[in-house]
Formats: structure tokens, C-alpha cells, sequence
């Protein structure tokens, strides 16, 4: 089962609805937590976190009360699969050591994302571009403290707002923690994306459990 850490209702910018729909569809267990519950962290059924879009911003320079909940439920399942969306792909970025690059408003189209041949983009289509749906302000990036802890891109944003090209998604932890600042749950073409994830979650928690 994934655990879905959302303290807000679906809305367009997280884009719960249309992940829950697709989790449904594709018959992946699911469900969501909005608090810190001691209860929940006892579970032995949880293979995998969901960190997905919110409208709370972080500023890395300040004080991050608000993020308590994705801390929590890190630090409680230190060794399980992680996936951030949007504002969970901001959220990992700062707690590797990376850096936001800020925008005073919202990136918010239907945009052409590069992807790495990674095992966590392999579908069916076999295709290295697809069209993807981003809503997000601020912009991840690498710093010398996120290399050093391992963060490496894995897709990339054929042209920003700014016409450049740069990384759309990363990973944190090697074949563990994944960050998209594009929402896969927005297009059926990158539905097979997620479907990935839950598969390598619900795997790395049978062998956890087998050995």
C-alpha cells in the first residue's frame, strides 16, 4: 500500500483527484494521511510514500514548521520508497541539500519533458519525450551539498520558462527517493510512470520482508 501525505483536499494544483482516480483505476492500494499519527507509523503494510503537490512554498532560509508532516513520516520510513510531486519534489530537494530557484508566479501549461532511460520511465510507448502538465512556482536545483549526497537528474524540461533547458526530475536516493516537478498522474501517456513506482515500492518491500 502507498501512503499518500497530503494535509490539503484535492485542488488543482496537487492534483489529488486525479491521482486517486488513477490509483483506482490501475488498482494500486492507497491511503492518505493528514496528520502525524502514531498509529500509522506502527503499519507493516506501507511499501511506499507519496509526497505530492501542495500550495504551501518552501523558503529554504527559513524556519519549516508547516513541512513537519513530510519529516514525520521520512523519518519514521527511513528505508522505504519515496516519490514527491511537485511540491514534494521541491520538499526533497531542500532536505538533500539542494536550492529553489524562486518565480513570483505559476508555471502552469502542458510542456515537453525529456526522460533518462531510468527503469522508473520505462512504459510501454518506450519513448525518451512526452508531454507532461507542471504547476509549480519555484524551481529545484543541484548544489555542490546535493551532488555530494548523491542527487543526480533524470529528466529534463526541454524549455523553461527562462528558454532553457533544465532538470525535471531527479533521483535522491538510488533506486529509493524520486522527485517530479511534472505531475504523472495529469496524462494517461505518464499513468505508466507512477504504475512503475508502486511496482519497485510493492517489490522492495517483499524482499525487505523475504530476507
Amino acid at each position: 500500500m502507498l501512503l499518500v501525505i497530503a494535509r490539503n483536499k484535492p485542488n488543482n494544483v496537487n492534483q489529488l483527484k486525479q491521482i486517486y482516480d488513477m490509483f483506482k483505476t490501475r488498482k494500486i492500494p492507497y491511503e492518505i494521511v493528514a496528520k502525524c499519527d502514531p498509529e500509522m507509523i506502527q503499519r507493516k503494510d506501507i511499501c511506499g510514500l507519496i509526497i505530492p503537490g501542495s500550495r504551501y512554498r518552501i523558503h529554504p532560509d527559513e524556519p519549516q514548521d508547516e513541512l513537519e508532516l513530510e519529516l514525520y513520516y521520512l523519518f519514521h520510513f527511513p528505508k522505504l520508497p519515496v516519490l514527491g510531486i511537485c511540491h514534494g519534489c521541491q520538499f526533497l530537494m531542500t532536505y538533500y541539500g539542494g536550492d529553489l530557484i524562486p518565480y513570483n508566479s505559476y508555471w502552469n501549461k502542458d510542456v515537453k519533458v525529456e526522460l533518462s532511460n531510468d527503469p522508473i520511465f520505462h512504459c510501454k510507448e518506450n519513448t525518451r519525450k512526452v508531454d507532461a502538465y507542471v504547476y509549480f512556482h519555484d524551481l529545484p536545483v543541484m548544489t555542490p551539498a546535493a551532488k555530494k549526497a548523491g542527487v543526480r537528474e533524470i529528466a529534463w524540461f526541454s524549455e523553461f520558462r527562462d528558454g532553457k533547458r533544465h532538470a525535471a526530475a531527479f533521483e535522491f536516493a538510488k533506486n529509493r527517493v524520486y522527485g517530479f516537478m511534472f505531475h504523472p498522474e495529469a496524462k494517461k501517456e505518464t499513468h505508466a510512470i507512477l504504475s512503475n513506482f508502486y511496482d519497485k515500492a510493492a517489490s522492495a518491500s517483499s524482499s525487505s520482508s523475504s530476507s
